[in-house]
C-alpha cells in the first residue's frame, strides 16, 4: 500500500484504493473507494463527499471511515471510553 502523509487536497477527485493517507486534509473532494484495501489517519474532511461502491458491506465501510481505533488499555475502541464526547443538556420538559 502506497503512504501519503501531510499533504493537502483541494478540489480534487482522489481514489482510495490502494493508498495510506497519513495527516492529510481534504477540502471540497470527492473521494472514490471502491474496495476496502484503504487506510487513512488523523486526516480531516471538509465539505467533500464519499463515492462508495454499493457491493461494499455497510458495516465494513462504516468501521473503515470510523478511524476508531482499539484502544487496549481500556478495552474500548477511540473515543467511547477515554475520550469522551462532549454532553449537551436538554432543557427540562414541563407538562402541564
Amino acid at each position: 500500500m502506497n503512504t501519503i502523509a501531510n499533504e493537502h487536497f483541494k478540489n480534487e477527485t482522489i481514489a482510495f484504493d490502494g493508498f495510506s493517507f497519513i495527516s492529510c486534509t481534504f477540502t471540497n473532494c470527492v473521494i472514490i473507494i471502491t474496495t476496502l484495501d484503504f487506510n487513512f489517519e488523523y486526516c480531516s474532511f471538509y465539505e467533500s463527499s464519499l463515492h462508495v461502491n454499493p457491493k461494499l458491506s455497510i458495516f465494513a465501510i462504516s468501521h473503515k471511515l470510523s478511524q476508531s481505533t482499539y484502544d487496549s488499555e481500556t478495552s474500548c475502541y477511540r473515543n467511547d471510553y477515554k475520550y469522551p464526547q462532549t454532553v449537551v443538556e436538554l432543557p427540562a420538559v414541563i407538562t402541564p
